[in-house]
């Protein structure tokens, strides 16, 4: 006989964590199915050369929601998270500029470019600060479907409707971002180049839009508005450890409430009868039944690959065809013997305050369009943006005594290419991304032990991810909030009844929020009620029924 359950989750990522964990608080002992030996998904740590660990998806944490870390009790489990140091941005021409957290310290490097913008910058920040705060709640909404098809989308409309009218001026503010590009944005607080290109890369990350397409100014706000209040514009960490604790922990928290977390358990296919899904099927042929299913792998697996079509509408199902998840980044990780030096920062060896930050490799905002442009056309940018850190300046032991890991994120290289394949080149693109490097760190290249390279394939192939998409597909206007994944299914319910989604392909998108995961498993939680309470109703109606019929 097939194992029954009250709730099948597909896939041990943060998200498949959370749900798992309040799920079994409200009783429904969940049974997580994660497909390789570990949990994580995209937010893990594994050891790519011996002795040497490095996150090998989400590589820093800042947008985990603060109801889970109490919940979960995360802090009391262990997970420390050191705060980061300023971002360094170096441009091929030898130009330097730093991004502190601190506004004051941020004002006086800008001055070196332009005293209008130094001027100016606060009220920018100021901005951006008032437009998280008006929308940093709806992160744990369910988003309602404006066509208001279910009787549970007006009260949401209604509640939409009141945070509009108390926060009015900063939602105006920020439905433009939701329609103009970064640069446009951007232009009209500043002049340099520099600043607006320091600022403007983060909106690109991730997606084949290039500064100029418009809706890339929302993606600015996306970070802000997940902060805690008070946190900081660009408050964020390094997890002691690797990003892999974050997610040992959680699963810690959800075993303790009662879930069952299973690894080397790869799910193949989602089980239905009588139009509703009853369970899965796993590799291997076993079967697990269950009262629900949710999925914690992106729209595409899990709807595409997971499901039968006929389980499905066609014109869901056109939409989940046409939802935009492809990758443009490749991973590498570097074990070094020691610490790359910036040429143009000068010091000795020792540990500098950019290796305690992000380090951006910059150029302005028209050569990201163009690198951008490239990879829209399935061309990987011969020189991309690139961000690098050194977890081992906070964390020693994630190497070997003296030795270093390098993360580097490479940007505007396109699952999907024009020519060839990424087997065949992913070598010969990371070469060239070490060399673009290696010019503004002249230590670098000598110094290298061994390396990990993932292309957007890799990522799809290690990690589960389709098109290599970290967040489980673009964050455009057109895929957020009650758009995400499509119209009409944003409340983590899906056409087929008994299936949910809980992935970053759920609103508020992706990043290590927790957010998808906590609503979705909010919204099983009720429909579970309201089917007791259902079904509670009906007994009683066949036993008043019973009593009238009975004979005198």
């Amino acid at each position: 006989m097939p194992e029954t359950r009250h709730a099948v989750i597909v896939g041990g990522g943060h998200n498949g964590l959370v749900a798992a964990f309040y799920l079994a608080r409200a009783g429904l002992e969940p049974l997580v199915l994660e497909r390789r030996p570990f949990v994580g998904g995209a937010c893990n740590t594994e050891e790519f050369a011996p002795g040497f660990r490095a996150s090998t998806g989400a590589y820093v944490l800042s947008m985990l929601r603060e109801p889970i870390w109490r919940d979960m009790r995360l802090a009391r489990r262990g997970l420390v998270v050191d705060p980061a140091g300023p971002s360094l941005n170096l441009f091929a021409d030898g130009t330097t500029f730093m991004l502190d957290d601190d506004v004051g310290t941020t004002q006086e490097e800008i001055r070196r470019f332009s005293k209008a913008d130094a001027a100016a910058f606060p009220a920018f920040e100021a901005e951006l600060a008032g437009l998280g705060e008006a929308i940093r709640p709806m992160f744990d909404w369910t988003p309602p479907n404006p066509g208001l098809e279910s009787p549970r989308d007006l009260p949401r409309l209604l509640h939409l409707g009141t945070r509009a009218l108390r926060y009015r001026r900063r939602l105006l503010g920020a439905g433009y971002l939701f329609s103009t590009s970064v640069s446009q944005y951007l232009d009209e607080w500043f002049e340099s180049d520099v600043l607006k290109a320091a600022l403007g890369w983060h909106a690109i990350n991730d997606s084949v839009a290039g500064p100029s397409t418009p809706g890339t100014a929302y993606v600015l706000l996306h970070d802000h508005a997940a902060e805690v209040a008070g946190g900081g514009a660009r408050s964020w960490g390094f997890v002691r450890g690797g990003m892999g604790v974050v997610t040992e922990l959680m699963a810690d928290a959800a075993r303790e409430a009662g879930a069952e977390i299973r690894t080397d358990a790869e799910v193949e296919a989602v089980l239905t009868e009588g139009g509703r899904a009853v369970g899965v099927r796993l590799a291997g042929g076993e079967e697990v039944r269950a009262g629900v299913v949710l999925s914690n792998a992106d729209p595409k697996r899990t709807f595409l690959t997971l499901c039968e079509p006929s389980d499905l509408p066609a014109s869901f199902l056109a939409g989940i065809r046409a939802y935009r998840c492809n990758g443009t980044s490749i991973k590498i990780n570097l074990a070094v013997s020691e610490l790359p030096r910036a040429a143009a920062m000068g010091g000795n060896g020792a540990v500098q305050p950019y290796h305690r930050g992000i380090v951006e490799l910059s150029q302005p905002l028209l050569d990201m369009d163009r690198a951008q442009s490239l990879a829209l056309r399935g061309i990987p940018a011969d020189d991309p943006h690139i961000e690098l850190c050194f977890p081992t300046v906070h964390d020693p032991s994630l190497a070997p005594p003296g030795r270093h890991v390098v993360t580097i994120d490479v940007n505007s290289q396109p699952y999907h290419l024009a020519e060839g394949d990424w087997d065949a080149i992913r070598e010969a693109a990371a070469d060239r991304a070490i060399a673009q490097i290696g010019a503004l760190f002249p230590n670098l290249e000598g110094a290298i032990l061994h390396r990990q390279v993932l292309s957007p394939l890799d990522l799809e192939r290690v990690i589960g991810l389709t098109g290599g998409h970290a967040l489980h597909g673009d964050m455009g206007a057109d895929q957020l909030f009650s758009l995400r994944p499509v119209r009409g299914y944003a409340d983590y319910r899906t056409p087929l009844p008994g299936l949910y989604l809980c992935g970053a392909g759920t609103h508020p998108g992706g990043g290590v929020t927790g957010a998808n995961g906590r609503n979705c498993a909010r919204e099983v939680v009720r429909d579970a009620r309201a089917e007791r309470r259902a079904a509670a109703a009906r007994r009683l109606g066949r036993r008043v029924a019973g009593g009238l019929t009975r004979p005198a």
